[in-house]
């Protein structure tokens, strides 16, 4: 008897080794090959994007750029045709270069894990530069730098913390905080939206070009301008370097392209024996030049005690503007003799409560410049709303004749401009925004002026001055235009403004300054918002009645049945 109990015991032993024996061995191989999967889904990115928004997805506009360049300027390299070209270069003088000698790296100043597993906004990031590297894996390379233990290894690139992003192309370098690849409402701390991809497009562009232009924004004049002001991230994001000047001691930098003068409350000098100094003159020369001027103006100023006051006429600055076709509209008004700046309404286009002065636009379609800029949005299938606010209409300057034209490659297109020879130069203006037929512009509270179906009023004009120019040694004649673009509202530019995917307004500064800038911009690449995450909560006294419904409506509803059934085979 006890023989067989050993037997039984030993045999039970024997099959209960062998079983977690297995049992271990497939917990083992379960391990493994999670591991295994999990080292080669983050080499070769097998991940589906499975949210709404497809965050982590590069879109084919993204890849587009970075491949082929902008559409707009068919004879520029895009940033990989560039990359390629300057490697033909090294091969042919040193035969041992390598095309890994050169890349574009973005540089990541912590470990992997970090930027992987930190949090999510980390995460984004580093997903997307990881896909740009698949995308691209012989012109881009994701690099990471423990900046504690190796502090050395960034110090060429100025300041920079853990979550600083640098992207470097030879000895072009551009650094961004986590911050920049978001979107913020200044009344939230959390971002909205994510906008990485734009963001890196921007700098891919940046270091590889031959030089980054510079925008320089004027100071001296009362401007309210700061380096977090959304306009100056959106110049940025287009590929500019930003300096903020003083014209009046300041030298403009060689490689300004573009001027910005926003929102000044005093006039500009010039050169009248009191002054020695004429800011005028050197606008005048700069604009000689293949530059830009870009001026936001504002019909009335918000004092520091809350106070709203008319914004006065700047006689120097206003005047020079005329020799560019732009004046800004006002009335002399016969009750106290002041001038007043216009003020445009629009009650049947308001976009909140206070009266139609903050309202949508029209762009102005007819043909011309301003037609051209807009084409892209304006001939979408619903093309993006643009928002004036607080804005002052502007006119053709006297110096300027009104000219009707006709599309030199379409007869069927006519449009309006106005035109000006002096000095052997040709400017043309033309409409880029106006209202609609419905607006009405009001001085000192009164109505002035109204628009009407043919004759809107304007928002936004540019003009161009033409010049063709022959090159050194080639008979080809080389066009060099120089442009001033003139808005009627500062609000045009305000953060609620630029940073909602809602509004058209900053997708037209970008196309603006494609055109203005003779430079590719990453234009079409659209942020991301984020889904809504949160959870919906219910009062104590709700929660109670929702439990009392759900857990009598089924008794009740199973009660009933039951005798139904009852019912049906007792009358059987």
């Amino acid at each position: 008897m006890k023989i067989k109990l050993n037997a039984q015991n030993n045999r039970k032993l024997r099959y209960g080794g062998v079983t977690a024996a297995l049992t271990a061995l497939i917990i083992a191989g379960i391990i493994i090959v999670n591991v295994i999967f999990s080292a080669l889904a983050g080499k070769f990115l097998w991940y589906t994007d499975l949210t709404p928004e497809l965050l982590f997805t590069l879109s084919d506009d993204c890849i587009t750029l970075l491949r082929d360049g902008d559409p707009e300027y068919p004879d520029a390299l895009s940033p990989i045709e560039k990359l390629d070209e300057i490697r033909a270069e090294k091969h042919a003088e040193d035969p041992n270069f390598k095309d890994e000698d050169l890349m574009i790296d973005i540089i990541f100043c912590d470990d992997p894990d970090v930027w992987k597993y930190a949090n999510d906004l980390q995460r984004y990031v580093y997903d997307t530069a990881l896909q740009l590297q698949a995308e691209f894996p012989d012109h881009i390379r994701v690099k990471n730098v423990n900046i504690v233990w190796n502090p050395t290894a960034v110090s060429q690139y100025g300041a920079v913390n853990k979550t600083t992003v640098i992207v470097e192309c030879g000895s072009e370098f551009r650094t961004r905080s986590l911050s920049n690849f978001y979107l913020t409402d200044s009344s939230a701390e959390e971002p909205w939206a994510y906008n990485g991809e734009k963001t890196f497009a921007s700098l891919i562009l940046s270091v590889t070009r031959a030089e980054s232009p510079i925008a320089c924004l004027t100071t001296n004049h009362g401007e309210t301008v700061s380096a977090n002001m959304p306009l100056v991230q959106t110049l940025i994001m287009a590929g500019y370097k930003i300096h903020f000047l003083d014209l009046s001691q300041d030298e403009i930098p060689e490689d300004c392209r573009l001027m910005v003068v926003f929102n000044p409350q005093e006039d500009f000098m010039v050169s009248d024996g009191i002054n020695k100094e004429d800011e005028i003159e050197r606008l005048e020369k700069f604009l000689d030049g293949t530059n830009a001027l870009m001026v936001f103006m504002s019909p009335t100023l918000k004092k520091p005690n809350g106070d709203i006051q008319a914004n006065p006429p700047l006689e120097n600055f206003e005047e020079y503007l005329e020799e560019w076709g732009i004046q800004y509209d006002r009335h002399e008004s016969q009750d106290d003799g002041k001038i007043y700046p216009y003020m445009i309404k629009d009650p049947t286009q308001s976009l909140n409560y206070d009266g139609g002065y903050t309202f949508f636009a029209d762009y102005y379609t007819a043909g011309g410049l301003g037609t051209s800029m807009t084409k892209e949005m304006h001939s979408a299938k619903i093309p993006p709303k643009m928002v004036f606010s607080n804005a002052m209409s502007i006119s053709y300057s006297s110096q300027f004749e009104p000219s009707h034209r006709t599309d030199s490659n379409d007869p069927s297109i006519e449009y309006d401009c106005a035109t000006s020879s002096a000095d052997g130069t040709m400017r043309t203006i033309y409409d880029v925004f106006v209202t609609s037929e419905n607006a009405v512009a009001m001085a000192n509270n009164k109505e002035v002026a109204k628009a009407t179906a043919t004759n809107p009023l304007k928002l936004m004009t540019v003009s161009i001055e033409d010049r063709n120019v022959t090159e050194q040694g080639d008979l080809s004649m080389v066009n060099q235009a120089s442009y001033v673009i003139a808005c009627g509202s500062i609000d045009f530019a305000a953060e609620d403004v630029l940073q909602s995917t809602a509004y058209g307004n900053n997708a037209f500064l970008e196309y603006a300054l494609r055109t203005i800038g003779h430079e590719p911009v990453p234009v079409g690449l659209i942020p991301k918002p984020f889904g809504d995450t949160t959870m919906d909560t219910i009062t104590t006294s709700e929660a109670t009645t929702y439990t009392i419904i759900l857990t009598l409506v089924p008794a009740v509803l199973a009660l009933g049945a039951g005798i139904f059934v009852l019912v049906r085979r007792k009358n059987r």
